[in-house]
């Protein structure tokens, strides 16, 4: 089981490999070098650790103008622990972390708090102020400090390194079967349930409104999307993300209808993958009209989602 620290003191670890960065999205490219870590730990009988920071350090630096995020914290943490990840160490960025050199970085986060004996490292990752450091910089320091240094090569997809810029571009391109290439994994889009205006459920198809509480969430664009919500067992849900035109909405809103599910999930966090773009945002003459085309969804959705494990009960 993956532990979760924040990582301000010292943390007694046995024999730790660690890999730092932001790995938004965990794509292919990051699992590599997580997957290594991993692997290395395990032929040393040591402790496999992922350094990553929180927030984004985009979203500090450039704030509103950041690149939208691909995964929050939460979802991360998710992932990493399915990939086998032993500790996730979480570290705070701020104006003060922004400043430090790479080597007063290793110093303080890889040597003194963990105590690291391998280090692996992207082929592209920067680190320490303006991320000056790089490959070459970590295995100078790995061998001032007492550490290993790795770096698996590039993953590419169409001759080109996976990196979180290509998917958010396909992301917002509505190209779901790019971003899942690139990802390796379904998109994330967990969210907090909250009270909505209760319009599904008077067309007879109830829906959880989610709530994106980590600012800067990339979301795809708006349309109906087919996905799987994994609670007491996956779900296939129906996923709307727009203004809801056929009401006159004005604010974009993401409503989720879960097929054969009914208990009460209104202030619980919603496990939710998504998988294919069924259709883009339209207004319908009415509300007849409208039911035709969510049943229509649905029908899609469940053939779509046929091959996946997922419970019709």
């Amino acid at each position: 089981m993956m532990h979760t620290v924040m990582l301000e003191e010292p943390v007694a670890l046995a024999h730790p490999v660690v890999t730092v960065g932001t790995f938004d999205g965990i794509h292919i490219g990051h699992v590599s070098v997580i997957k290594t870590a991993i692997r290395t730990a395990r032929a040393r009988k040591g402790t496999s650790v992922v350094v990553t920071f929180d927030p984004h350090p985009r979203q500090f630096i450039d704030g509103a103008d950041a690149p939208g995020i691909l995964t929050t914290l939460t979802e991360k943490q998710h992932r990493l622990a399915a990939l086998g990840v032993d500790i996730l160490a979480v570290v705070g960025f701020d104006d003060a972390l922004r400043l430090l050199s790479p080597e007063a970085f290793v110093k303080r986060f890889l040597v003194d708090k963990l105590s690291a004996r391998a280090v692996i490292i992207g082929y592209d990752h920067g680190f320490g102020r303006d991320r000056q450091g790089g490959v070459e910089t970590m295995k100078r320091l790995g061998e001032q400090f007492g550490f290993s240094v790795l770096s698996p090569p590039a993953a590419r997809i169409a001759e080109k390194p996976v990196s979180s810029t290509r998917i958010r571009n396909a992301l917002l391109d509505g190209d779901l079967d790019a971003v899942i290439r690139l990802m390796g994994h379904p998109y994330p889009l967990w969210g907090r349930v909250v009270e909505g205006d209760k319009r599904g459920r008077a067309l007879g198809f109830p829906t959880a409104n989610l709530r994106f509480e980590t600012p800067g969430k990339l979301l795809p664009p708006p349309g109906v999307y087919a996905g799987v919500a994994k609670l007491d067992r996956p779900h296939i849900a129906v996923v709307n993300y727009g203004k809801r035109p056929t009401f006159g909405g004005h604010e974009a809103q993401c409503e989720v209808h879960l097929l054969n599910f009914s208990r009460d999930l209104y202030g619980s966090v919603l496990p939710l993958d998504i998988h294919y773009r069924i259709r883009g945002e339209r207004e319908f003459d009415g509300k007849e009209a409208l039911i035709d085309q969510i049943n229509a969804d649905i029908r899609t959705a469940e053939r779509l989602l046929a091959r996946h494990t997922i419970s019709r009960r």
